[in-house]
């Protein structure tokens, strides 16, 4: 069991235009602005167009901090609890002053892409608590 401290925690939320306007608030006005500079940042969020023609919400926290149990196929996250879709997608990649971790987290009516950014002080013992989390998640999708 470890506590850990992301210097940066990422959630991407992927829209089409139709859906992006019914659903967020001034998406209209979010997306005139997009069209017009590809970023905007607003309320706290970045929007811009992906390479696949989608338009991504961005909500990036800074000094989050992360918990997890032994044997559990959840994490906690600021103190909720969240399950990090480890088994679908589990990407690191070292850069210069941090570790990148890219995967997905469940919410209530979506899978979000994320990004957890490391210091290397404590990532590798972070990756290793994550890899455990990996396969109790395997192991519990094998239970019949």
């Amino acid at each position: 069991m470890g506590k850990y401290r992301l210097d940066y925690f990422s959630k991407y939320y992927f829209y089409e235009e139709d859906k992006f306007l019914q659903e967020v608030e001034d998406g209209e006005y979010i997306l005139n602005q997009i069209k017009k500079s590809n970023r905007f940042d607003y309320k706290g969020y970045s929007y811009k167009y992906t390479k696949f023609g989608n338009i991504s919400k961005g909500d990036t926290q800074k000094d989050v901090e992360v918990e997890i149990k032994e044997d559990d196929i959840d994490v906690i996250i600021n103190g909720e609890n969240a399950h990090l879709d480890l088994i679908y997608k589990f990407e690191i990649k070292n850069l210069e002053d941090h570790i990148r971790i890219t995967t997905r987290i469940s919410e209530k009516s979506d899978d979000i892409s994320c990004l957890l950014y490391i210091d290397y002080n404590q990532g590798n013992d972070f990756i290793k608590e994550l890899e455990n989390v990996k396969k109790a998640q395997q192991e519990n999708m094998n239970k019949i």
